[in-house]
């Protein structure tokens, strides 16, 4: 891996290493807030709010998370090692090269622009939130392009996909940039939300690169779908 790598899991290692309370008050607290977030958004929540939504006393609410930015990063963390479990879960399943991209680039699509929280903030406080996606974007584009890199040098050192490292980083980059593209505009005329659309889209791009990625003398099944 390139010098300097080490720094790009940062934000993706925090939030699977980040210590959450794992009680059941705790667990109530975090669902309260997702909830309290979902339906009011940032700017306006508060810690009251949040206590009346789980039905707990404010005093066990900062005994948990003594500030209300603790509490909203604990979230955020929670919500992104939820999607990392599951992006991780899908990939695992699957047992091609081509599988594990198409699920995993399929996975990533429907669960990002179909986030509640996230679908939120882009409509009614982007400016919360659109700076990291967009000008400010590079710690999480670096962070999503190392964690996807390390994915497939798995598939390269395992002989599935033939690539020059030097490109691995390249590949992993323009997966990251594609979804975060059609996650903050959500208009598109690609058909990213059905199954049959989704087929055309795997059919027409995503095969090929796949196909252009496999070694000469490594022949691998085709995915029967998408679904």
């Amino acid at each position: 891996m390139r010098s300097g790598a080490a720094h790009e899991h940062d934000l993706l290692r925090r939030a699977v290493a980040t210590e959450l309370p794992d009680d059941e008050i705790a667990s109530r607290i975090l669902g309260a807030a997702a909830e309290q977030a979902e339906d009011f958004g940032l700017r306006r929540f508060t810690m009251d709010d949040v206590a009346r939504r789980v039905g707990v006393s404010r005093v066990t609410i900062y005994r948990y998370f003594p500030k209300k930015d603790q509490l909203i990063n604990a979230l955020l963390m929670r919500e992104l090692r939820r999607f990392l479990t599951k992006l991780d879960t899908v990939i695992e399943a699957e047992s091609t090269s081509e599988a594990k991209l198409v699920h995993g680039v399929l996975f990533c699509l429907g669960f990002l622009r179909e986030h509640r929280l996230l679908n939120r903030l882009l409509r009614t406080e982007p400016e919360l939130i659109l700076p990291y996606l967009t000008t400010k974007a590079g710690h999480v584009v670096a962070a999503a392009r190392g964690w996807i890199a390390r994915l497939i040098r798995v598939e390269v050192a395992e002989g599935r996909i033939a690539l020059p490292d030097r490109d691995i980083d390249l590949l992993a980059e323009l997966l990251v940039r594609t979804v975060i593209s059609l996650v903050i505009t959500p208009e598109t005329v690609l058909p990213v939300d059905s199954p049959e659309g989704q087929q055309r889209l795997v059919e027409l791009y995503l095969r090929p690169v796949v196909a252009a990625l496999r070694p000469t003398d490594a022949v691998e099944p085709a995915d029967p779908g998408v679904s």
